[in-house]
């Protein structure tokens, strides 16, 4: 089983998930919520929704900011962060190992 560092190697996306710790979202979303006059869950659902399917949107705009990294990977012949981009791209599509 592939565990993080496989998935993230040298831990780039970790190091950005909490790096984005020292900044609060809800109140930008409570502020639009409170707008729409809708409950602040159903914002915080979609923010995520839209994150979630994004890669698939961008493949439809544009090349996505991952293929850059994987190309860039690749001409590096940085093979583990290859295969952890590989994985990151699966991982929607392959069943949850746990």
């Amino acid at each position: 089983m592939a565990g993080p560092d496989d998935f993230d190697p040298g831990g780039a996306f970790r190091a950005q998930v909490r790096d984005s710790l020292a900044s609060d979202p809800m109140p930008a979303l409570s502020t639009l919520a409170g707008r729409l006059g809708i409950p602040v869950e159903q914002v915080v659902h979609f923010a995520l929704h839209r994150w979630a399917s994004a890669g698939s949107e961008a493949l439809l705009a544009g090349p996505p900011e991952v293929l850059g990294a994987l190309r860039d990977a690749a001409e590096a012949g940085d093979l583990d962060r290859v295969r952890g981009i590989a994985r990151f791209l699966l991982s929607a599509y392959e069943e949850d190992p746990a």
